[in-house]
């Protein structure tokens, strides 16, 4: 989906483990029984809700302290490279697109889907924190779109490129971005019961993301969808 510059994204300011604050939505985002009046994007990989999340763990969802949409839930920095851009929107180009979209993916409860409220977070050329000589060069860009018609809400995960998996500051390679506990891609409740995983999280295959299809969606390259009101 469109972002950065020509778009009215937030351009949040280079940080390690930081978020530009809490976000205020003016349409209440379901997720998984409970509705969200706001939320925080943060520089770790995901949205979360009910607070700002700026420590990665790496226990493997369902956690009970994370309410979390992980795109790609690690340590992150954009110190040195990369930037997140992120906005609330209602446009009408925008709208469309995440209706067909849904209507496309999920064609036989989701016909007469109309989207009327989206959320765009993008991470873009981002770095992973704790580098060391090549691992500078190291980026991953992806993307959550959050979609809702006020009742049915949905995530779409998109990806570009990743090109590390774990950061060196938790544990994993500072040179080449590996490590024994990959990024986590998901969704998690908080309350240990609702949660879901992509079949790539926290393995080697994340590097495949962006080429990855789901063989029970319809949808391109690169994308994950997820359905979060229920």
């Amino acid at each position: 989906y469109p972002y950065g510059p020509g778009t009215a994204d937030i351009l949040d300011p280079a940080a390690d483990d930081g978020t530009p604050g809490e976000q205020s939505l003016s349409t209440p985002f379901p997720l998984f029984g409970n509705t969200y009046n706001s939320l925080y994007v943060n520089t770790n990989g995901a949205i979360s809700f009910g607070g700002a999340v700026t420590c990665v763990t790496t226990a493997a969802f369902p956690v009970t302290d994370n309410r979390v949409i992980a795109a790609f839930f690690t340590d992150i920095q954009t110190d040195h490279t990369g930037h997140i851009y992120h906005r609330e929107t209602v446009d009408a180009d925008v709208l469309a697109r995440a209706t067909l979209d849904i209507r496309t993916a999920f064609p036989a409860d989701n016909g007469g889907f109309v989207a009327t409220w989206t959320y765009i977070a993008t991470w873009h050329e981002v770095g992973m924190k704790g580098v060391t000589g090549d691992g500078l060069n190291l980026r991953s860009t992806f993307q959550l779109v959050l979609v809702t018609d006020g009742c049915k809400s949905f995530v779409l995960f998109n990806y570009d490129q990743i090109q590390f998996l774990q950061s060196g500051s938790s544990g994993g390679n500072g040179t080449n971005g590996t490590g024994p506990n990959p990024a986590q891609v998901g969704i998690n409740g908080g309350d240990g019961t609702h949660y879901t995983i992509h079949p790539y999280s926290r393995t080697t295959n994340l590097y495949n993301l962006p080429t990855w299809t789901d063989p029970a969606v319809s949808g391109p390259a690169g994308r994950w969808y997820r359905r979060t009101d229920q």
